[in-house]
């Protein structure tokens, strides 16, 4: 679910909390970021299955355990490359939890200050 979106020309909502434009960063770069993770995971995905179709179709007898391996090894590094991937746009999500944690804390604090009459 996206926490980030306009509810007019002027007004953001950051985590449900109401921000200036110039509080929120763009993601853009580590959302690319993200999806070039997933692309090379399904990348060596596929270079698994075309390896072992090699090994099955070839004239030359190649050991089952070296194939199984080789397997084994392209799904661990592609299941590391998703959780990247995934942990890329998790810490975008939880940023914005933060930012407007620290933005609703700073309302408060000056809402405080103001009926106590502090400048």
């Amino acid at each position: 679910m996206e926490h980030r979106h306009r509810t007019s020309d002027q007004e953001h909502v950051l985590a449900g909390v109401t921000v200036r434009g110039d509080d929120i960063e763009s993601d853009k770069a580590i959302r690319a970021i993200a999806r070039l993770f997933r692309g090379m995971s399904l990348l060596m995905i596929l270079l698994m299955i075309v390896q072992v179709i090699a090994a099955a179709t070839s004239t030359v007898q190649l050991s089952i355990g070296v194939v199984v391996a080789n397997a084994v090894r392209l799904i661990i590094f592609a299941g590391l490359l998703w959780a990247s991937g995934d942990l890329a746009v998790f810490a975008v999500k939880s940023h914005y939890d933060l930012r407007a944690t620290r933005i609703l804390m700073a309302r408060v604090e000056h809402a405080i200050k103001t009926r106590l009459g502090e400048p």
